[in-house]
């Protein structure tokens, strides 16, 4: 049972508390003041206080203000003991931290009643503390578990990127290097395929940890439409050809030269690209296109990159950002992993100040759309990432004619 402190400076009033109390089952200190009281409290451990008000010495608001001034002390329920005129003196306590009042001389139901409900109180919040505890600690614990992912990531990402590269320079040599057999050939071509896609992937986890910590610089500059859909469609054409795809560009007439880093946001409608190749069946059409925002969208550029494969469930679409998502077709019940491809994506996005979503229709396949807006505005980018300028990097502007790009 409950251990209590029963706090007195009036012999009687504590023999009788101790009787009615230690008669229900509780182990029962008595202290006949503040300082007595203050003394027992940090000799031994009790579940509430009764503590009576006017004393001499240190007196019950003393006694009150120390308790809640010292943290082993603070969570301990303290049920004040006042006469009737003293109500002033209790809203006073109740003020200061004390949990309830029982007036002298006591009812002995009402006294238990009120002891119950704050012994049970008491125990709710020592629980709830004790959650609290153990989920900070498991924060702490999973704080420091990502620390040494992502430090592990790092290392790997380093470590392969410089070998990858060097791996692509000597393919891409022997395939300058001359004429070779047919067979030769395309074998050097899948492997060099299959390269670029590996770095690319290295290149999402390196960028996707960059801008998650605001390292990541945006090298901006004026961009046309065309030249990044076109850019991103050509080297996704091989893809689609494999797939034996239709791979369509839409481009509205006159759109409107924008802001942004050239490279992210053409690796960006590469990856959506990708992915959307990746979910159309053989003999598909994957379509790219470029128009004006809509309102509420602030004036700028809508990609958008529609595919006519199977319909991903709503459910889903919201998780197709997040890292390492896995998501199931609605039809085919396949579950599709979209790994850091689509999270790069959405960082890319959000740090030109824009917005990425996905639909899906029944019957029309899945749409993936980002607005950029037209001048990136101040602020729109997080901590860390910031434009520049770049009026070096450019693109030669091949297949950003608005035709459409038939694939065998």
């Amino acid at each position: 049972m409950a251990a209590l402190l029963v706090v007195d400076d009036d012999m009687q009033n504590r023999v009788l508390l101790s009787a009615s109390l230690q008669e229900a089952g509780y182990t029962v200190r008595t202290a006949a003041n503040g300082e007595e009281a203050l003394l027992t409290l940090h000799e031994e451990t009790f579940e509430a206080v009764l503590l009576d008000l006017l004393m001499p010495g240190i007196d019950g608001f003393q006694v009150l203000e120390h308790m809640k001034d010292e943290g082993l002390l603070q969570n301990i329920p303290v049920i004040v003991i006042s006469a009737a005129d003293e109500t002033e003196s209790v809203v006073r306590c109740i003020a200061m931290g004390a949990t309830d009042h029982l007036s002298k001389p006591f009812d002995p139901v009402l006294l238990h009643a009120r002891l119950g409900a704050t012994l049970e109180n008491k125990r709710f919040r020592d629980r709830e503390r004790q959650l609290f505890q153990r989920l900070s600690e498991n924060h702490r614990k999973l704080q420091e578990l990502e620390a040494l992912r992502d430090g592990l990531t790092h290392m790997i990402v380093h470590d392969l990127r410089n070998p990858l590269t060097s791996l692509l320079t000597g393919l891409l040599t022997i395939e300058d290097s001359g004429e070779l057999p047919e067979d030769l050939e395309e074998t050097l071509d899948i492997s060099i395929r299959g390269g670029r896609a590996l770095l690319g992937m290295i290149d999402d986890l390196w960028d996707v940890g960059g801008m998650e910590d605001g390292e990541l610089l945006l090298e901006c500059r004026e961009l046309a439409p065309a030249e990044v859909v076109g850019s991103a469609v050509e080297q996704v054409t091989n893809q689609a050809r494999e797939r034996r795809l239709t791979l369509v560009t839409d481009l509205a007439p006159d759109l409107p030269a924008f802001t942004g880093d050239d490279r992210k946001l053409v690796r960006t409608l590469v990856n959506l690209t990708g992915n959307a190749i990746r979910l159309t069946p053989f003999g598909g059409t994957v379509t790219v296109s470029a128009r004006p925002a809509a309102a509420p969208q602030p004036a700028g550029i809508l990609f958008s990159v529609a595919h006519t494969g199977e319909e991903l469930p709503g459910e889903c679409l919201e998780r197709l950002f997040d890292k390492f998502s896995q998501v199931e077709s609605a039809e085919s019940g396949r579950r599709v992993a979209t790994g850091l491809g689509l999270t790069f994506c959405k960082l890319a996005v959000e740090a030109h100040g824009g917005s990425i979503w996905a639909e899906s229709l029944p019957d029309q396949g899945n749409t993936f759309s980002f607005t950029v807006p037209l001048q990136r505005p101040h602020g729109a980018t997080n901590e860390g990432i910031r434009a520049g300028g770049d009026p070096g990097s450019c693109f030669d502007g091949r297949n950003s004619n608005g035709e459409d790009h038939p694939v065998a």
